[in-house]
């Protein structure tokens, strides 16, 4: 499946939505439906776009403020016991993903909370 996004005015990534499958996939079980239940990176097609030249008119600042939210966004396809630096992978199942995005929320909630004190 691929992650479809846009970027608002300001970079950060709106209207967000998943496609790729389509319902005629055969499942079995749960743990059929899971394998079939991967994202790709959306690294991938952000590297895709800049190299057919889809950010050309993009401005220096707004397209920094586009890659760090996609670098952001795409550490989240690590696995939980990777280290940091390791490098992301292609596509990832999707509670592998929830988890991650689970664990970055609450890191980010820690350190705003603690800005706020």
């Amino acid at each position: 499946m691929e992650l479809i996004y846009e970027f608002d005015p300001s970079q950060r990534i709106v209207n967000a939505r998943f496609e790729g499958l389509d319902g005629t996939e055969s499942v079995m079980s749960v743990k059929d439906a899971l394998c079939l239940l991967k994202i790709r990176n959306p690294a991938v097609k952000f590297a895709e776009t800049v190299q057919s030249g889809g950010y050309n008119d993009t401005s220096d600042a707004e397209y920094e403020r586009m890659l760090n939210t996609i670098e952001f966004i795409s550490g989240l396809w690590r696995y939980p016991d990777a280290p940091k630096e390791a490098k992301t992978e292609y596509e990832m199942n999707v509670l592998t993903l929830l988890a991650a995005a689970i664990e970055a929320l609450s890191v980010l909630h820690a350190r705003y909370q603690m800005t706020k004190t």
